[in-house]
């Protein structure tokens, strides 16, 4: 059984493999939580991505203290199943890579690859810390995409930074336009987040008016979204797990 781990800037999502089926999904918000759970569990191999280097490197530690066998790290040298075309890759996260690779992924299995063509975009959309969005284009090619504050930097921002803003909530929001300030500040959050999306789909459409647009969804704040959103979605909670499995078994193919 393959363990896949995923080190966010809040919390830590797990889940485990049995060919191509995820299983146990569960978020820890420690790593010795993590480490003491997993050390009861049957798994031969673990893969692990992060964005924070110090939690990994302390992941690694505490993870090579228990277990006689040692963890694939996925980083930006792996070898990747995309190819990736931004200026800047030294800067990419590998938590939008493996995001991208999971959209991919899913995308492959379900679908009849023959019909895979230069109409098709593939993105997928992470509502975590941040909201990233992340475009693949045919054949393969990770081209980009935009970084925001998540809704929760968000609304703690305006509460932070300004001397008069209240604390707001989700369920503040009541309409486009909000007649109080709390709705007001909702509304804002909500369809800043909301805009992007529309703005990056109807950028894509314009490119190629034949174009499909499959959308792959994930993060914390996801299913809080789920009511304002008036497009096709796929909602997979393991997005980015899937991804790391995909980079795992590619970097295994190549040994």
């Amino acid at each position: 059984m393959l363990l896949v781990c995923d080190i966010g800037n809040s919390r830590i999502k797990i889940g485990f493999f049995k060919n191509n089926k995820i299983s146990g999904i569960k978020i820890f918000y420690n790593i010795e939580a993590l480490i003491k759970y997993i050390s009861n569990k049957k798994i031969d191999k673990a893969a692990v991505s992060s964005v924070v280097p110090g939690k990994l490197k302390y992941f690694i530690k505490l993870f090579n203290s228990n277990f006689k066998y040692r963890p694939a790290i996925i980083n930006k040298n792996s070898k990747f199943n995309l190819k990736i075309e931004y200026e800047t890759p030294n800067t990419l996260g590998i938590d939008r890579i493996c995001s991208a690779e999971g959209a991919f992924y899913l995308y492959k299995i379900k679908n009849d690859p023959v019909n895979y063509n230069k109409n098709i975009f593939i993105v997928s959309i992470d509502f975590g810390t941040a909201t990233t969005i992340n475009i693949i284009k045919y054949d393969r090619i990770f081209t980009g995409g935009l970084i925001a504050p998540g809704i929760g930097m968000m609304f703690k921002s305006l509460k932070n930074n300004t001397a008069q803003l209240p604390e707001v909530k989700l369920l503040n929001y009541k309409k486009l336009i909000g007649n109080s300030t709390k709705s007001s500040i909702a509304s804002g959050v909500i369809n800043s987040t909301l805009g992007m999306i529309y703005q990056t789909t109807d950028h894509l459409r314009q490119k190629n008016n034949k174009s499909k647009i499959i959308i792959y969804i994930t993060g914390g704040n996801a299913k809080n979204l789920f009511p304002y959103f008036n497009f096709n979605y796929i909602f997979e909670e393991g997005l980015v797990l899937y991804g790391i499995k995909a980079v795992y078994e590619n970097a295994m193919k190549q040994k």
